[in-house]
């Protein structure tokens, strides 16, 4: 049984990195709790609904879907948290399957993140840090673009109270210079590829030999599954695709604070 998901990732990585692009990254990514990320308790008229809305050429499709999802007592943050990333598995597995074009899947993706955006507006700014609270850094490979499951992982972090600083695909000389002189209580890698994982191992040390002060770093993402050894090839701490997971592997749980009208909000 728990063979099965290995092989199909095992499967479907060399089509997606024959592509070469964004695509994959963006479709497949998904540094997000499993443990509430269960297509099975989803509603399948709505997957399918913002799935069509996603695909299709209409602007105020997405809108509808999502006003109806609300009137549905369907929360922003379960839209942006659980349905938004299992439309972009699906949109990533049709295309692994041919049933999307790779420009149908680029815009599609592109949509969803726009959705995130609106959804989870007031969480998205760029926060302070925090003197006593929790600081993060989320980041990505310079040369990858799988922008949807760090954006989604970081508007996760801030709505548990983090201060977190977004590096999407960044350039060495920024990654250094920002671990140089900002203090990180953890710092959280996203890998698209498990091709990535290598070139993963010297991004983590550069990091770890550039800290102001000694954080641990996660690595997270679609490469770490397709790979059992993914700890020991990128030299990580810890390697989870579970935010909660992360925070409690490096013991930082009860520096978290859930702003519980956030997570009731319609």
């Amino acid at each position: 049984m728990t063979d099965a998901p290995r092989n199909r990732s095992t499967k479907i990585a060399p089509r997606i990195d024959r592509s070469v692009g964004s695509l994959a990254s963006q479709a497949l990514s998904v540094l997000v709790s499993r443990r509430i990320g269960k297509p099975g308790a989803l509603s399948e008229r709505f997957l399918t609904a913002l799935y069509r809305a996603a695909s299709g050429a209409d602007p105020s499709a997405r809108d509808q879907v999502v006003r109806e999802m609300l009137g549905a007592r369907i929360n922003r943050f379960e839209i942006a948290d659980l349905y938004i990333p299992e439309v972009a598995r699906r949109m990533g597995v049709a295309w692994c399957d041919d049933g999307m074009s790779f420009a149908e899947v680029t815009i599609g993706v592109a949509r969803l993140q726009g959705l995130l955006r609106d959804l989870t507006e007031n969480w998205s700014v760029e926060s302070r840090m925090y003197d006593d609270g929790l600081n993060i850094v989320v980041l990505m490979l310079a040369d990858d673009y799988h922008t949807l499951g760090p954006m989604l992982v970081t508007s996760q972090l801030r709505r548990l109270g983090a201060s977190v600083r977004l590096l999407l695909g960044r350039p060495d000389a920024e990654v250094k210079a920002v671990v140089r002189d900002q203090a990180f209580d953890m710092v959280l890698v996203s890998v698209a590829h498990i091709e990535k994982l290598g070139q993963t191992n010297g991004l983590v040390k550069m990091i770890r030999n550039n800290m102001i002060c000694p954080a641990p770093i996660i690595v997270g993402g679609p490469g770490i599954d397709m790979e059992q050894d993914a700890k020991a090839i990128t030299g990580a701490d810890h390697v989870s695709n579970d935010v909660k997971e992360a925070l409690l592997l490096c013991g930082l749980t009860d520096r978290t604070r859930t702003s519980g009208s956030a997570a009731k909000e319609g």
